[in-house]
């Protein structure tokens, strides 16, 4: 497990908070799911009757993300580099876990298959079976951050 030591970079919370905008009130995003604070995916067990607070907000978000680097960590084999983690955990926090942990862009990635990866991140646009122009948006940002990377380490081995 080469990503154990990896954790989100404040760069790369920034980013994500940015991608998923705040909402102290719950809302059904344009895919039909109900969220609250950072794209907090609300659970059926779970109550929100006042707005939340900032501190609320950050707290769940946390506990979103540390899911999301448990996943990464048990499912992606291959290195990364900061910017490259920061990058996938923002897509395993849009998809959610589970899916990130079954997804295409993982086994791609395992298999040194970046080009595939990338196809196939930037086509991960829909949720609940509704495309949403937003996260067209937010894989393209993604994408970016992860391909900048490789470009780097063709032009080194050049």
């Amino acid at each position: 497990m080469p990503n154990t030591a990896l954790r989100l970079s404040p760069e790369g919370l920034a980013f994500i908070k940015q991608c998923q905008g705040f909402s102290a009130e719950p809302y059904q995003d344009e895919c039909h799911l109900w969220v609250v604070g950072y794209g907090h995916l609300i659970q059926g067990s779970e109550t929100f009757d006042t707005p939340l607070s900032q501190p609320q907000a950050d707290a769940l978000l946390q506990l979103d993300i540390h899911a999301c680097q448990r996943v990464l960590a048990r499912e992606v084999e291959v290195p990364l580099v900061q910017i490259q983690y920061d990058a996938l955990i923002s897509l395993a926090l849009s998809l959610g876990p589970e899916t990130f942990a079954a997804s295409a862009v993982v086994r791609y990635i395992n298999q040194r298959q970046f080009a595939k990866a990338l196809a196939v991140w930037l086509a991960e646009t829909e949720l609940n079976g509704v495309r949403s122009n937003g996260l067209n948006k937010q894989r393209q940002a993604e994408c970016a951050l992860f391909r900048t990377v490789l470009g780097r380490e063709l032009m080194r081995a050049k």
